[in-house]
């Protein structure tokens, strides 16, 4: 085994990786990468983050299925658990778990967590008890793992705010930590849903990073009223009748709380659907 170089190790219940985290002594720091799996390039950006800042990485893979809103969407999510062990191991991740849903939730009925205001509006609007899914099933995991700092990419934007929210309630000894969102060469934010696209939809859906990419550019030449930034990306994407615009909507950094007028670090966000599949996005406002 080189020099650095992690051997990693899955677990697949509940009481091999509580005996494997009790080993791990406390002066050293933990960082959590909790993911569905299908991972791609954009999980490993976290994974990466998470091994220059933490002394040990663990990387969970579960579907959870409380935030889903339909068997079928649910029972159509990829499954790579093969492929996601081989990715976590070029990684050096020292633990890959993976549980089955007892050891996540052991009792019979779920009693759901309400999530933050944030999760009122667009996505939650779209998705209901999407959110509340989300933090019930961050909040187990972070039992499970018990980690000092868990990263989170900034794609899911509303998702890391009411995370956010979560964890400062019920778990405010461990740092979330929001990292960039990766990109494909066409700009399309890297996200598992991608593999939906067919070639003409994926040509249409990285018009939305070109749309926001230009608002943010609007913004720097002087433009700061929201309503006009919106309306140029609503206007750049009405050209392709293969889009279908969800939302487009300007909040302050950290919140789903809109603005009027514009200030550095606010944040453009927005869904689109193309192909049946829906697709999110955003962009923060900085100077160019």
């Amino acid at each position: 085994m080189d020099r650095g170089q992690t051997m990693t190790t899955l677990f697949t219940n509940r009481s091999s990786f509580h005996t494997w985290r009790k080993s791990i002594p406390e002066h050293r720091t933990v960082g959590f990468v909790p993911t569905m799996g299908a991972l791609h390039a954009g999980h490993v950006s976290l994974i990466e983050q998470a091994k220059a800042e933490c002394d040990v990485v663990v990387v969970s893979i579960y579907v959870n299925a409380l935030q889903f809103n339909s068997e079928t969407d649910f029972t159509r999510y990829p499954r790579t658990e093969e492929t996601d062990f081989h990715i976590c191991t070029l990684a050096n991740v020292d633990a890959v778990f993976a549980p089955v849903k007892s050891d996540v939730f052991p009792e019979d009925v779920v009693e759901l967590l309400t999530p933050s205001k944030n999760a009122q509006g667009y996505e939650g609007a779209d998705r209901p008890g999407h959110f509340a899914g989300v933090v019930t099933v961050v909040d187990r995991l972070f039992n499970l793992v018990q980690p000092s700092v868990a990263y989170f990419g900034l794609k899911d934007y509303q998702q890391v705010a009411v995370i956010n929210d979560m964890a400062s309630q019920l778990h405010p000894n461990i740092i979330i930590s929001p990292c960039d969102t990766m990109r494909e060469d066409d700009g399309l934010a890297m996200s598992s849903r991608n593999r939906f696209l067919t070639p003409s939809g994926r040509k249409s859906a990285s018009l939305l990073n070109a749309a926001l990419s230009k608002a943010v550019s609007l913004w720097n030449d002087g433009k700061c009223q929201s309503q006009k930034l919106i309306e140029s990306v609503a206007d750049d994407m009405s050209h392709d009748s293969a889009v279908e615009v969800q939302y487009v909507s300007i909040v302050r950094n950290g919140t789903m709380e809109p603005v009027h007028a514009v200030s550095e670090n606010d944040v453009i966000i927005a869904a689109i659907v193309v192909d049946g599949v829906r697709l999110i996005d955003n962009m923060s406002f900085t100077n160019a």
